[in-house]
């Protein structure tokens, strides 16, 4: 028995239509291939094997976290080691003038470098890199240190001048001072005052920068400090002597008090380069770890865009030639649809 199909021509104009929404899909596809140069859909291609392709982005991504982390860290220890130097040269040359002079002109020619040079002191401390006070150890959004001179009076200084009041008897400064024999200045200086600088005390007068420093994790294996803390025992050891130097009336002393108040202003200063130089190798050592690091995680970086390559990577000749061929079935599909639209049978119909 023989049957016949129903025939429109709606049907015969719909029927190349019909893959159109498939055809611009793999149009779509193939174009951004060629545009990115790896699959469209990475897990329909590879599959299983996508969880590979993840895996290796993701350690690619950690490394250049750490990447930029370590320039943030380079540009703290950059920052303070240029500050280290800047103290580290004014406390040596504080020394090298006093020891350049006779022992009874050292107490006035102290007084006045050593008032300027604690403000540097201060201001060197104080200093700002990226928005951060890198003194401050892990409270870098302070500043770590308040000026010693200025108005309001500090609570270091106001410290300082109470300490020698109750010691004895009288301000600093006042006439009483020539009265002062060496064994009483060697007993305020290396007692009551002393007291005022250590950690705690300078931290609760000085100082608002924690104790803490920062440690930065450099690589996938290491970890190194990048950063030093203005409560450092440098720090207040230059603290301690410029005040000796500029806030004590050294030079309205005896002769004999004198000497030993420019001899301890002298030791102090001797600790504090010896200390500023081996906190600066320490921190050199942490920059040389980071230029070590970031060329090994470089290298790293290198080779997992290599294996991430590998699988992502388009053929760009495939996917052209893909591209092509699908424009070409769309423009048949087209004039296919157009050629049908213009059949009828009024046409036949004479």
């Amino acid at each position: 028995m023989m049957t016949t199909g129903f025939i429109s021509s709606l049907n015969l104009w719909n029927a190349p239509r019909t893959g159109l929404p498939r055809l611009q899909t793999e149009l779509a596809s193939a174009t951004k291939e060629i545009g990115t140069g790896r699959f469209a859909d990475i897990g329909a291609t590879l599959g299983g094997g996508v969880a590979g392709a993840f895996g290796l982005r993701g350690q690619s991504a950690v490394l250049a976290s750490l990447t930029q982390s370590n320039t943030a860290a380079s540009l703290r220890l950059q920052a303070t080691q240029g500050a280290l130097q800047e103290i580290q040269s004014a406390a040596e040359a504080t020394l090298n003038e006093l020891i350049a002079l006779p022992a009874e002109q050292r107490g006035s020619v102290a007084t006045e470098s050593a008032r300027g040079r604690l403000a540097a002191l201060a201001g060197a401390l104080n200093t700002n890199a990226g928005g951060q006070f890198v003194f401050g150890g892990t409270n870098s959004a302070t500043p770590p240190l308040t000026p010693y001179e200025g108005s309001p009076t500090s609570a270091a200084k106001t410290a300082v001048d109470d300490a020698f009041t109750r010691f004895f008897g009288f301000a600093p400064g006042s006439p009483a001072s020539s009265g002062i024999t060496p064994s009483e200045i060697k007993g305020f200086i290396d007692g009551m005052l002393t007291g005022r600088f250590t950690e705690v005390n300078w931290n609760r007068t000085w100082s608002a920068a924690s104790s803490r420093t920062i440690d930065s994790r450099i690589s996938l294996s290491e970890t190194v400090t990048t950063s030093v803390s203005a409560n450092a025992e440098p720090f207040r050891t230059l603290g301690m002597a410029y005040v000796i130097a500029s806030s004590l009336g050294v030079s309205g002393l005896s002769q004999e008090a004198q000497a030993v108040a420019t001899g301890k202003v002298m030791d102090l200063l001797g600790q504090a380069t010896r200390s500023l130089t081996t906190m600066r190798a320490d921190l050199g050592r942490a920059q040389s770890q980071i230029t070590e690091a970031n060329a090994r995680m470089a290298k790293q970086t290198a080779l997992l865009t290599g294996q991430i390559r590998d699988l992502e990577i388009v053929d760009p000749a495939e996917a052209k030639s893909r591209v092509d061929a699908i424009t070409t079935q769309m423009q048949m599909s087209y004039g296919l649809t157009a050629q049908l639209r213009s059949l009828s049978l009024i046409n036949f119909i004479s």
